[in-house]
C-alpha cells in the first residue's frame, strides 16, 4: 500500500472539493481509510457512467495510483487537469503517480507549480520529501570513468579483401588475391566525462584494436584512436563537438592517419524516439601511397526508436552522404581517392532475455570516382553492402560472452574491386 500525500484535513484546507454523491463519499472513505485496493474495485464499478466527471477521475485516479495501478491512475489524473486546469491536489496527485513511473522530471516539475501555490505546511514538508528523493536518484557522479579488455578469436575469408579469382586485364600474385586464416584479437576502451555544470561535460575516449593473424602476418594491423569532445546538455537536446586522431599500423608499419573534428546535434522527438545528426571532416595521410592523401566530409542522420513486444526492441536507421577529395591532383589521385559516396544503415538491437542482446544490421554504401583508372581506362564505380550479428551475453557485471558474424560484398564495373568477404568470430569481454 502506498501513502497517500495529503490527508482528508489538508485537503479540506488546500481545495474546496465538496462531494455529494454517496458512491463518491464512500470511495473518498475507502482512501481515508487506506484500503485502496476497496477504493479502486468501486470506482472500477462506476467508471462506465462517470468518466469524464472531474471529481469521480480525481477519485478514480488517486486510487488507482494508491492500489497499483499508476500508469491507470495518471490517464485519469490527467483528464482531471484537462478540464480543471487549477485542480491543484489532481496536480499534486499527478507529481506523486510520476515518481512512482520513475519520470522524475515531470514529477519535479509539477512538484514545484503546487509549491508555487504557497499549499499547507503538511503538503510542503510531503512534498519536499519527495523532491528530495528525486534529487537522489537523478544525482550523476561529476566525474565517471569506465574502461573494459576483450579477447576475440576467429576466421576471416578474405584478410585483403582481394578478389577471388584472376582478373582478366591485369596479372596479380597469390598475396594479391583473397585468402583465408584464423586470427586473435585484442580491444581495448576506456571513456571519461566530467561534468563541469548541469549542463556542460567533457569527454575523453581512448581505443585501440589489433589483430594477429596465425600465418598471413603481414596483415597484422593495429588501429590507435583517441578523441575529445564538449557536450552541452539541455532538455531534449545535445550538441556536441569533438576532435579525433588515429593511427593505423600494417605489419609494424605506419599507413594511416586520421584527424578530424565533428559535430553532433541529438534531439529528442518523444518518450521513444531520438534523431541524431553529425557531420565529420577528416584529413587522412598514408605513409607510402601520398598520393591517396585527401579530406574527407561526411554528413548523416540516425532515427533511434524504442519499440515494444518481444526482445524490447530498439530501431535504428541511418542514411548519409559525403564526400572525399585528394590534396593534389593526378591520375592516381582522382582515380582512387576522388569521389563521392552515400548509404544507408538499418537495424535493431533486442533483449529477449536481461542478459542477453542481439543486434542484426546491414549497411549499404554506393561510391562514384572522378577520375578514370589508369589501367581499365573507366570511372569507378562501386556498391558495398554489408550484414552484421553481434551477440552479447552477460555473465555478470564484469564478464560478457560475445559473438559476432559479418558478411560483406563489394560490387565494381572494376574486377579487381570486387570481393566477398566473411568474418567469423568468438570475444569476451571485462568492464572495469
Amino acid at each position: 500500500m502506498k501513502t497517500h500525500i495529503v490527508s482528508t484535513v489538508a485537503i479540506g484546507l488546500f481545495l474546496l472539493s465538496g462531494y455529494s454523491h454517496a458512491d463518491l463519499k464512500q470511495i473518498q472513505a475507502y482512501i481515508d481509510q487506506g484500503d485502496s485496493q476497496q477504493a479502486y474495485r468501486l470506482a472500477a464499478q462506476l467508471l462506465d457512467e462517470n468518466e469524464g466527471d472531474p471529481a469521480f477521475d480525481f477519485l478514480y485516479g488517486v486510487a488507482a495510483v494508491d492500489s497499483g495501478r499508476v500508469s491507470e491512475g495518471v490517464f485519469a489524473l490527467e483528464r482531471v487537469l484537462l478540464l480543471q486546469p487549477g485542480h491543484n491536489l489532481a496536480r499534486l496527485e499527478l507529481a506523486r503517480a510520476y515518481y512512482y513511473l520513475g519520470h522524475h522530471a515531470k514529477a519535479r516539475e509539477l512538484f514545484v507549480q503546487v509549491l508555487s501555490v504557497n499549499p499547507p505546511a503538511l503538503v510542503k514538508t510531503r512534498i519536499q520529501g519527495f523532491l528530495d528523493l528525486i534529487s537522489q536518484k537523478t544525482a550523476v557522479e561529476k566525474t565517471r570513468f569506465k574502461s573494459f579488455v576483450e579477447l576475440w578469436g576467429g576466421y576471416d575469408s578474405n584478410i585483403n579483401s582481394g578478389p577471388d579469382s584472376e582478373p582478366t586485364v591485369v596479372i596479380l600474385t597469390n598475396e594479391a588475391l583473397g585468402r583465408s586464416d584464423v586470427f586473435s584479437q585484442v580491444k581495448l576502451g576506456a571513456v571519461l566525462e566530467h561534468d563541469y555544470s548541469t549542463r556542460a561535460t567533457l569527454l575523453l575516449n581512448a581505443d585501440a584494436d589489433l589483430r594477429f593473424y596465425d600465418t598471413e602476418v603481414e596483415q597484422d594491423y593495429r588501429n590507435l584512436s583517441l578523441s575529445a569532445a564538449h557536450r552541452w546538455n539541455y532538455e531534449r537536446d545535445q550538441i556536441q563537438v569533438g576532435l579525433t586522431g588515429q593511427k593505423y599500423y600494417l605489419d609494424d608499419d605506419e599507413y594511416r592517419d586520421l584527424y578530424g573534428i565533428n559535430v553532433g546535434w541529438s534531439h529528442q522527438l518523444s518518450k521513444r524516439s531520438v534523431l541524431r545528426t553529425s557531420l565529420s571532416i577528416n584529413e587522412l595521410t598514408y605513409d607510402q601511397s601520398d598520393y591517396r592523401d585527401s579530406t574527407q566530409s561526411t554528413l548523416g542522420a540516425n532515427l533511434l526508436y524504442a519499440g515494444q513486444g518481444w526482445g524490447t526492441p530498439i530501431w535504428f536507421a541511418g542514411v548519409f552522404v559525403g564526400d572525399e577529395t585528394p590534396d593534389e591532383d593526378g591520375l592516381l589521385a582522382n582515380a582512387e581517392a576522388d569521389r563521392s559516396f552515400y548509404g544507408a544503415s538499418l537495424g535493431v538491437q533486442l533483449s529477449p532475455q536481461a542478459n542477453l542482446t542481439l543486434t542484426p544490421s546491414i549497411i549499404y554504401q554506393s561510391s562514384d570516382y572522378r577520375g578514370e583508372d589508369w589501367i581499365y581506362s573507366v570511372k569507378r564505380e562501386e556498391d558495398y553492402s554489408a550484414f552484421n550479428l553481434a551477440v552479447e551475453w552477460g555473465l555478470n557485471k564484469e564478464w560478457t560472452l560475445l559473438a559476432n558474424y559479418n558478411y560483406a560484398e563489394a560490387e565494381s564495373n572494376i574486377e579487381l574491386y570486387e570481393y566477398e568477404r566473411q568474418q567469423v568470430m568468438l570475444g569476451i569481454r571485462y568492464n572495469f
